[in-house]
């Protein structure tokens, strides 16, 4: 149990080095002098830098998954259900530490494919079949498609595209809560308007105002 706190200490003092430093200007020394302990100590954890990124990645969308729950309601009008899960997906998607992550496996997607596949199947992709299973189970009569990956992604995309792309790249005014709701019924009524089989009521106001947040 001392050793997997310890393990567990490493990772969130690396986390923030990476966060910080990126991965290059990260270096295993630096992580070592912040513990306190010798880079002996480090590499009787982790043989390598990749490896402690490795481990920051899977314990950072550990964290990301278990603290940004996605509301997955089984009651209520449909439209008010996949409204209430966009508002969680964009509230995930608006954790600084998921903008973190972000910034630093983005630029190590082709040196390290590798690690970018962890953080994928890790986080995104375990979201996108969370979802997809929830429209399976929850909206069979409701909307007129099978291929529910296929209406996940589009849910997803609709739900956080803009919102993770200012925050990734730091531009954009900062993102008020009603923004977000904006965001979250919108992209709600444009997923029915696409996939229900009672499109036509749909109010198409709602479905088509557009929900821009740039400054």
């Amino acid at each position: 149990m001392r050793r997997l706190a310890r393990r567990a200490h490493i990772v969130a003092i690396a986390r923030e080095h990476f966060f910080q430093h990126g991965f290059a200007g990260t270096t295993m020394s630096a992580i070592a002098l912040t513990l306190g302990g010798s880079k002996a100590t480090l590499w009787s954890y982790f043989a390598s830098k990749e490896a402690l990124l490795e481990a920051v990645v899977r314990d950072t969308t550990e964290v990301v998954q278990r603290d940004t729950i996605l509301s997955l309601p089984t009651d209520g009008d449909p439209a008010d259900r996949l409204t209430e899960l966009c508002r969680s997906m964009i509230e995930r998607a608006c954790s600084p530490i998921v903008t973190k992550l972000i910034r630093l496996i983005g630029p190590l997607a082709d040196q390290q494919p590798e690690i970018a596949k962890i953080f994928f199947e890790c986080g995104p992709g375990e979201t996108l079949d969370l979802i997809g299973e929830y429209l399976r189970n929850q909206f069979p009569d409701s909307v007129w498609t099978a291929d529910y990956p296929a209406a996940a992604r589009d849910l997803l995309g609709l739900s956080i595209t803009e919102i993770q792309l200012q925050r990734a790249w730091g531009v954009g005014h900062k993102i008020t809560a009603a923004d977000k709701e904006k965001r979250a019924r919108h992209a709600a009524a444009v997923f029915l308007r696409a996939y229900g089989k009672d499109a036509v009521s749909i109010p198409h106001d709602t479905a088509c105002a557009n929900p821009s947040m740039q400054s």
